[in-house]
């Protein structure tokens, strides 16, 4: 008896391993599944002073019921908008709603403007040595 208990032991034991795995698989697969059903929409790019840093507006949607999310990202000049989130700035609403408007300073300073502080939902303060500033608003919040 003592080894029919051993062997349902193990028997039950590799399900609950085969079943935890397959579970693990499944997440990931939809987890990829719900990312790769964003997509970006480019709004306009503005080369920075020196050509070489891009900030990119653009409006992201992710899914038939989500709401549009208007984005800048900064980027190498020579590098295309990927399928990822805006990595200086998000904001709930479509680009008309949001208004933003970006203005570089200097090669190392861009500054952005938008209509109201309602619903942001990231402020950078620096990326790539790139400098970012928010004119009459809260200071940066980075939510990730």
């Amino acid at each position: 008896m003592d080894r029919l208990a051993r062997g349902l032991a193990w028997k039950g034991g590799a399900i609950t391993l085969i079943l935890l795995t397959l579970l693990i698989v499944l997440w990931a697969n939809l987890n990829s599944m719900i990312v790769e059903n964003c997509t970006n929409r480019i709004i306009s790019e503005i080369p920075s002073p020196d050509g070489k840093i891009k900030a990119v507006i653009f409006q992201r949607k992710c899914g038939i019921d989500t709401i549009p999310s208007t984005q800048v990202s900064l980027l190498p000049a020579s590098e295309t908008l990927q399928n990822h989130k805006g990595n200086i700035f998000i904001a709930e609403g479509n680009a008309r709603r949001v208004g933003v408007n970006v203005s570089w300073k200097s090669p190392e300073a861009v500054q952005l403007s938008f209509k109201s502080n309602r619903g942001i939902l990231r402020k950078a303060s620096t990326l790539m040595g790139v400098t970012v500033s928010y004119p009459d608003t809260a200071r940066p919040v980075n939510k990730k």
